[in-house]
């Protein structure tokens, strides 16, 4: 149906921008009242607030204010749990390491309805034939159009399921813990790595462990922190495909991006 009368685009989109917003911030701000700025945190909660009168640019500054200044971005952020790079960068050193990323392709049903997050995956193996020292922008860039070419076009799916493999060649630098939905998807995982450096599949370094167990899809509930929220799922069962590549050199805290399909990463060698 055609748009009604006078239809403004501006207040549409600052409308639901607003009723969305302001939701999140009366949230967070549960504890204080409205249209009081008497206290510092009554005070923060009014200027997050978005009025019907504000312009564009009060608009952006009070989400600003509000997600990253009173921290509400930060606080919903998933935490990530390991050593700082500095700190596990100076007890030990390392070959360079390089990091394949798989993500699950976005479903509303699943994803959105259900809220179940999209599954990941992570693939990694040492560069034996170099060190900090002698790798080179050259060797990066050949890494990257190899594993543009053998997962990014076209992209790569791994199958990912309840089964578990494992790939052992510590002289080669492979050590690859994987779940699949088979035996079959596994060893074509392990091989699809192994072309990146030329690398020749020996089966007596794969090991694939079948089980009877189950684990289901509607685990049920359970009390965290005084709330019932769902049991996370246990190797579900989902394709997840190839996102980015990196490689990580010790001495250097940022990795080397060196592939993306899609994405916001930056300084990418090969994007797709």
């Amino acid at each position: 149906m055609p748009l009604p009368t006078g239809f403004s685009e501006f207040e549409n989109l600052q409308d639901l921008v607003r009723i969305d917003h302001n939701r999140r911030v009366q949230n967070w701000f549960k504890n204080q009242a409205d249209n009081d700025v008497s206290t510092p945190k009554a005070r923060l909660k009014h200027s997050c607030l978005i009025k019907d009168g504000d312009t564009a640019t009060m608009t952006m500054m009070r989400m600003w204010l509000f997600e990253i200044t009173a921290g509400h971005a930060a606080a919903i952020q998933t935490p990530i749990y390991g050593i700082p790079v500095q700190e596990l960068q100076s007890n030990a050193k390392f070959r360079p390491q390089v990091k394949l990323y798989f993500k699950e392709g976005f479903d509303n049903e699943t994803h959105n309805i259900s809220r179940v997050p999209r599954l990941e995956g992570e693939i990694t193996f040492r560069l034996m034939d170099v060190s900090s020292e002698t790798i080179s922008r050259t060797k990066a860039e050949s890494l990257a159009l190899k594993i543009k070419n053998d997962f990014a076009v076209p992209v790569f799916t791994w199958e990912k399921g309840w089964f578990k493999c494992t790939y052992l060649d510590t002289e080669k630098g492979y050590d690859m813990r994987l779940l699949v939905k088979s035996k079959t998807e596994g060893e074509k995982v392990v091989k699809q790595v192994l072309g990146i450096q030329n690398h020749t599949f020996e089966r007596d370094n794969f090991q694939f462990v079948d089980h009877d167990r189950s684990y289901p899809t509607n685990p049920g509930t359970h009390r965290v922190y005084g709330k019932t929220v769902k049991k996370p799922i246990q190797r579900r069962r989902a394709d997840v495909k190839f996102r980015c590549a990196q490689l990580l050199i010790h001495g250097q805290p940022n990795p080397v991006n060196l592939v993306a399909v899609g994405g916001r990463l930056r300084s990418v060698i090969q994007r797709v």
